[in-house]
Order: structure tokens, then sequence, then C-alpha cells
């Protein structure tokens, strides 16, 4: 006979409860800015160091990485490859290097890639950067200049 199709008023209405429940709880993480800053920082800063140390093995020339606050510099010597004052590299492909409402900290503070790319200072075997102090850092290995970013 009748053959009634649709859904009833209390299913439609706990659809409507679950969807409000799920944007209540969902929404927010989609929108949370600090989390999406802190990666940007990440991978901007990781790529930079790698370019510092192919940029060392490229030309020969020491490369300096300067990390403070938050901001970050790639620095070569300004007269020669080995002496002199090193000066800031305002032509790598970073477009910025201050980073906005992001805190970087290095446990070695300044480092220098030599010319085979590697970090040489003896009191360290790996320099970790850190972003916001938190769960996202890198490490560069000093004997070899690699770049771990997990």
């Amino acid at each position: 006979m009748f053959s009634i199709k649709g859904f009833t008023l209390v299913e439609l209405v706990i659809v409507i409860l679950l969807l409000g429940i799920l944007s209540a709880v969902v929404v927010p993480k989609f929108f949370n800015l600090n989390d999406y800053r802190e990666r940007a920082a990440y991978d901007e800063v990781a790529g930079a160091v790698r370019y510092a140390q192919k940029l060392a093995v490229a030309s020969g020339c020491e490369v300096q990485v300067s990390i403070s606050g938050s901001s970050y510099a790639l620095q070569q010597h300004a007269t020669d490859c080995t002496t002199g004052a090193f000066t800031t590299i305002s032509n790598h492909p970073v477009t910025s290097n201050s980073l906005a409402g992001v805190t970087l900290a290095s446990t070695a503070g300044d480092f220098i890639f030599d010319a085979l790319g590697r970090s040489p200072s003896a009191s360290m075997i790996k320099t970790r950067i850190n972003i916001n102090g938190g769960s996202l850092y890198f490490e560069v290995v000093a004997e070899t200049g690699y770049v771990d970013a997990p």
C-alpha cells in the first residue's frame, strides 16, 4: 500500500545534535594558527640550515648560522672564505628570517659549516634547534653536517 520514505523528526534532531557537538569540538582545532605558525617556522628554519650546509660545500667557504629569539641569519666572511667578519647573506632563497610569534633556541648558539659541510665544533656532537621550546625540533650532526629533521 503506502510506502513512506524519509526520516523521522527524532532522527533529524539527533543528526543535527551530533553535528553540533562535532563542530564544537573539531572546528577550533582547524583554526588554531599557533600550530600552523610553529610548523611553518620549523620547515623554514630547517630548510635554511640545509641551504647553509649546501652553500658551504658548493662555495668552499664557511657559512655561519646565527639563531636568536625569533630570527635566524645565514652569514659568510665578507672578504674571503676564512677571514674577516661574517656578514649576512642576502640572496638566499628563503624570503624572510624573522618569525613572528615563534621562539627559536639552539643548543650550540651560532654554528659554522666548513667547506666540507661539517659543523666542526669539538664540544658538540649534535646541535638541537627547538621551535617554541616544544616538540618541534631538528638536529644538525656535527661530523657530517646532516640536518636530521624528523
